[in-house]
C-alpha cells in the first residue's frame, strides 16, 4: 500500500479524498489542515488513522510516502521543499507558485533528495480535452487554430483567490489550466497580451479580462474570464476551437447526425454543410486518473507526465498575462 498524507481540506482537498479512495492501492494515512474542525472533517471523510494542525509533525511519519499539497499557492513552495527534505513524493495542485524561483526551488528540492514532483494539471487526464488535442493536432480543423475560452461567475470561495499576491485572480489561479494545455496542443508561447480589471470590491487581483497568447507555430488561445459576479447571479463558460477548415463542436450532435458506440461520448467537427467527422471518447474521473498515474509514477520509479517544468512553464505565462496587462505592452516569449 502507498500511503498518502492530504495537506489542507479546503476546495480542492476533499476531492482529492475522493479520488484517493477509489484506488485499491492506497491509503489515506494522514490529514492536516490549520482549522481543527476542518482537520477533524478531513480525517473523518478520509478514514485516516492520523489528523493534525502542523503539517511538520506529518513531516515526521516515517511510513508516509506522499505528501498531498491542497493548501493556498503562496504556501506551496515552503510544503513542498520540506516535504521533499524528508525524502517524501510530492502531488502539488496549480498553480505551482506565486513566483518562478518558488517553482525552481520546489524542482531543485526534489531533485536534490530524489522524490517525484507531480503537478495537479488534471485536464491533461480529462478524456474530453485530451481528444480536443487529438482532433487539433490531426491537422482536420486546419493549420492555424483559434481557441477561445471564457468564464463568466462568481470565482473562487475564499479572499486568497483574490489577493495579488496570495492567489493572483483568475489569470493566474483559474487560467492556467489554458495556459498548460494550450502548451499541449499549440507548443510555445511567442507572444502575450492581457487587458485586464478589478470589478469586484476589496481585492487586490485582476478579476476580469482578456488575454490573448500567440504561438510560435501561429496557433492563438484567447482567455476571457470574469471572477466579479455578485453572488447569485449565475455566469456562464464555453470553449470554441476552430479553424480555416472546421469548427469543433464540444455538445454531442442529434444521434440522426452521428451514431457512437453505447457508453461514449463524442465530439463532432463540422467541415460544410450536413459534412463533419465523429471522435468518440470515454468520459472519466481526471481527478482519479491523475493521481492514478502519480502513484503509479512512485511505485515504478518512473517520471510523472506532467511535473515541474510544466508548472513553470504555464507559471511564466501567467505572471506574463499580469505583465502586459501592467504595461499596456505585449510581452514576448520567444
Amino acid at each position: 500500500m502507498v500511503k498518502v498524507a492530504v495537506i489542507g481540506y479546503g476546495q480542492i482537498g476533499p476531492t482529492h479524498i475522493d479520488a484517493y479512495k477509489q484506488l485499491d492501492d492506497v491509503e489515506i494515512a494522514a490529514v492536516c489542515d490549520l482549522d481543527e474542525a476542518r482537520a477533524k472533517a478531513a480525517q473523518e471523510h478520509a478514514g485516516a488513522k492520523f489528523c493534525t494542525t502542523d503539517f511538520h509533525e506529518i513531516l515526521q511519519l516515517p511510513d508516509i510516502d506522499i505528501i498531498n499539497v491542497c493548501i493556498p499557492t503562496y504556501l506551496h513552495a515552503d510544503l513542498t521543499c520540506k516535504a521533499a527534505q524528508a525524502g517524501k513524493h510530492v502531488f502539488c495542485e496549480k498553480p505551482m507558485a506565486m513566483r518562478l524561483e518558488d517553482a525552481e526551488a520546489m524542482i531543485e528540492a526534489c531533485e536534490r533528495y530524489g522524490v517525484k514532483l507531480g503537478l495537479g494539471f488534471c485536464r491533461r487526464f480529462d478524456n474530453q480535452w485530451l481528444k480536443m488535442a487529438e482532433i487539433v493536432q490531426s491537422g482536420i480543423l486546419g493549420d492555424q487554430i483559434i481557441w477561445r475560452a471564457y468564464a463568466t461567475g462568481r470565482g473562487a470561495p475564499t479572499p486568497w483567490f483574490f489577493d495579488k499576491e496570495l492567489g493572483g485572480g483568475p489569470f493566474v489561479d483559474g487560467a492556467v489550466h489554458n495556459y498548460d494545455f494550450a502548451a499541449l496542443m499549440f507548443g510555445k508561447v511567442r507572444r502575450v497580451s492581457a487587458n485586464l480589471k478589478t470589478l469586484r470590491s476589496g481585492t487586490t487581483a485582476k478579476d476580469t479580462g482578456t488575454a490573448i497568447l500567440d504561438y510560435e507555430n501561429g496557433h492563438q488561445l484567447t482567455v476571457a474570464w470574469s471572477w466579479a459576479l455578485p453572488e447569485g447571479v449565475r455566469g456562464a463558460g464555453s470553449l470554441e476551437v476552430f479553424g480555416s477548415k472546421g469548427t469543433l463542436c464540444f455538445t454531442n450532435p442529434a444521434p440522426e447526425v452521428i451514431q457512437v458506440p453505447e457508453g461514449t461520448h463524442a465530439l463532432y467537427v463540422s467541415t460544410g454543410r450536413n459534412a463533419g467527422q465523429a471522435f468518440p471518447y470515454v468520459r472519466n474521473n481526471m481527478y482519479v486518473d491523475e493521481l492514478r498515474h502519480f502513484v503509479d509514477c512512485v511505485k515504478s520509479g518512473d517520471t510523472p507526465k506532467v511535473g515541474g517544468e510544466n508548472g513553470v512553464n504555464a507559471l511564466r505565462v501567467a505572471l506574463a498575462v499580469l505583465e502586459a496587462d501592467a504595461t499596456g505592452k505585449p510581452v514576448e516569449l520567444a
